[in-house]
């Protein structure tokens, strides 16, 4: 092929030429074909719609995709509560310290 033949106007031409001589049998065939073919697309489109299933693919489909969402679940939970744990020990060692240095105000001692 040489450079010419590979822009869409000559793609485009070469198509036409050839469907010219397509016989009248051969066109009938393409355009029921055709017209099947969008017919199957639009009630495949339409089901997925009214079923749902645009957010199917967010949901785990294997039992590794399962075990991977579990493992995900259990380390994020797990690391949430150390994070929690962690926060509550560091404020507890800085009221510790305020105590033993008599940082504190009288307030706290008043409650």
């Amino acid at each position: 092929m040489n450079a010419n033949t590979n822009t869409p106007e000559a793609i485009a031409k070469l198509l036409t030429s050839a469907a010219q001589r397509l016989d009248g049998r051969t066109v009938a065939a393409l355009r029921q074909a055709r017209n099947v073919a969008l017919q199957r697309q639009s009630l495949s489109r339409s089901v997925s719609l009214s079923t749902g299933h645009g957010m199917h693919w967010l949901m785990p489909h294997s039992a590794n995709q399962w075990a991977a969402t579990a493992i995900l679940l259990v380390a994020t939970v797990v690391g949430g509560l150390n994070y929690w744990q962690h926060t509550q020990e560091h404020e507890l060692v800085h009221l510790d310290i305020a105590i033993l240095t008599d940082d504190l105000p009288l307030e706290v001692f008043v409650d």
